[in-house]
């Protein structure tokens, strides 16, 4: 039914993926370490994730990119200002094609 608005220049109804919730995942960092050195790792140790302060992350929704951002400091919490985000048709597009 979609699919016959979509060809007819319809416009077509997204109310029922706006509430859909996902989770937002941006990776800090990552590392491989051996077996040994992470038995090693105890509380306090520092893990050097070879990333430099205020260098962009990415941002996902189900494995795929959506946006880059910026690790900041916000009230003393780590938190990330978006620099970059997809716009809203491709958004709908990716959560569309996750529905069927």
């Amino acid at each position: 039914m979609e699919n016959e608005r979509e060809m007819l220049g319809e416009p077509l109804n997204y109310d029922k993926l706006i509430d859909i919730g996902v989770d937002l995942v941006t990776e800090l960092g990552a590392i491989n370490l051996t077996v040994a050195e992470f038995i090693k790792l105890e509380k306090g140790s520092v893990i050097d994730l070879k990333k430099p302060a205020g260098e962009s992350v990415e941002l996902y929704i189900n494995n795929k990119i959506v946006g880059r951002g910026e690790v900041i400091v916000f009230e003393e919490n780590l938190a990330v200002r978006i620099n970059e985000i997809l716009d809203s048709d491709t958004l709908i597009q990716y959560f569309k094609k996750e529905r069927r």
